[in-house]
């Protein structure tokens, strides 16, 4: 999807801070064109839409797949690679060259263009910093389909130990059995071969391909175990009572081709799970095997119950949850909510912020870097929200994400960082008793 910059408090451009509308994705694409003009044209276009309410139509499942016009597998990464076509230092397309064939790869990240030699060599000097690590995108980016095809993530296990005693990724790989018979499965899959045969680009060295799998597979797997983080920060525990986790502001990136098994690795988390329940909700979630009714009691023993509600969450808390026809959320959670790249976002955010705070309901939001951690922090310190705990994820994406439009930037990674809160900031109590001053002999 497009996106705007997450490395920045703004949009990459300066979009104007009173940009308005419900869809955080039109914000991208507004973005995208102010780096490159015509960039979201480009991507309608190999979608086969017609505008961005086609669009929206498609993400909301009133356009079916075969509307796209994708009949191959080699057709559908050309489609995708032909995105990332313009010249990443004069910022032009393809159809805005004298030779639309000119532009040529960089050989060695495999990710970014260019329209001739003189270009190429005027962006080095920026390029240089960022050229190892946009390899890795590019490839992650490829191997990424494997969550759609089923083989990512491979099969975990259990945690033999308490998750308050894992501290990161590296903990939790060490606890995978048999992990290299795991990931070759995964290396020797079907699918991997169509990949690699239809990608139109060299297969990675085997070594490459395992690393690239692993941080994928950390991508999917972060949005459970922030979840399951914020359940620890806040002493709330599965095992000892039923638990309901509402996901706010959630949006394609979590619902779109969602399964109703996708937040299990909670269950894993926490073996002996009574039950928990996590309802989705948003303006912008998409039609699928997750959007059905949440549940007015607990969820099924031993699982994890998945729902999904297209709506403001404020809305959603007076027609459901104030009517006692939905379970009290026992924690909110929201996964790069953007309430601070513009204004617009901020006072769509509002009610649902001030909701958060009145009611005292434990909250957790994530965000991209340290720079959208500190201006989220400010917005919730302005609103007299009591911080609780900030800073680095444990549990952040591995998976490096470039700005699509301006790759020559550094790199940002899903869920990196948190920010939680709960209630108000308490009042100081003016009442209290001062020291009494000692008499002068």
């Amino acid at each position: 999807m497009a996106q705007t910059d997450p490395n920045s408090s703004q949009t990459s451009t300066g979009t104007p801070r009173d940009l308005t509308g419900v869809y955080s994705d039109e914000l991208g694409f507004f973005t995208m064109d102010m780096n490159v003009p015509g960039l979201s044209k480009v991507i309608l276009q190999k979608l086969n839409m017609k505008d961005y309410e086609d669009y929206r139509a498609a993400l909301e499942g009133k356009k079916g797949a075969e509307g796209f016009g994708i009949h191959s597998y080699h057709e559908m990464f050309q489609k995708m690679e032909d995105t990332y076509k313009f010249c990443a230092e004069c910022r032009r397309l393809p159809s805005n060259l004298p030779d639309p064939r000119a532009l040529r790869r960089c050989k060695r990240c495999q990710n970014v263009y260019y329209c001739c030699k003189e270009c190429q060599r005027a962006n080095w000097p920026t390029h240089k910093k960022f050229c190892k690590t946009l390899k890795l995108v590019a490839i992650d980016r490829l191997v990424e389909w494997l969550v759609f095809t089923g083989d990512l993530p491979f099969p975990t296990d259990v945690w033999p130990k308490p998750a308050s005693q894992v501290s990161g990724w590296d903990d939790w790989f060490s606890m995978q059995g048999e992990l290299d018979n795991r990931l070759d499965a995964v290396l020797t899959s079907r699918y991997m071969g169509i990949l690699w045969s239809n990608a139109g680009k060299p297969r990675p060295e085997e070594p490459e391909l395992r690393e690239s799998v692993k941080r994928v597979s950390t991508e999917f797997l972060s949005r459970p175990l922030t979840i399951g983080m914020g359940l620890l920060n806040f002493g709330l525990d599965p095992c000892a009572r039923p638990l309901t986790v509402h996901v706010v502001g959630a949006s394609h990136n979590e619902t779109l081709n969602a399964r109703v098994s996708d937040l299990d690795e909670l269950v894993r988390m926490f073996p002996g799970t009574q039950a928990l329940q996590v309802v989705m909700v948003g303006p912008e979630v998409v039609d699928g095997s997750i959007t059905r009714p949440p549940l007015s009691g607990y969820g099924p023993r031993g699982q994890v119950y998945i729902s999904a509600k297209k709506g403001f969450y404020h809305d959603f808390w007076e027609t459901l949850v104030e009517t006692q026809e939905v379970m009290r959320p026992d924690l909110v959670v929201g996964f790069h909510p953007g309430f601070h790249v513009s204004t617009g976002l901020a006072e769509g955010w509002l009610p649902t912020l001030l909701l958060l705070r009145d009611y005292k309901i434990p909250s957790l939001f994530t965000m991209y870097n340290e720079q959208e951690l500190k201006c989220s922090l400010q917005i919730l310190v302005d609103l007299e929200c009591r911080i609780t705990a900030h800073g680095v994820n444990p549990f952040s994406s591995l998976k490096p994400e470039q700005v699509q439009s301006s790759p020559n930037k550094p790199v940002a990674y899903c869920h990196s960082h948190y920010v939680a809160f709960h209630g108000p900031v308490e009042e100081m109590d003016m009442c209290e008793e001062q020291p009494e001053e000692e008499e002068e002999n």
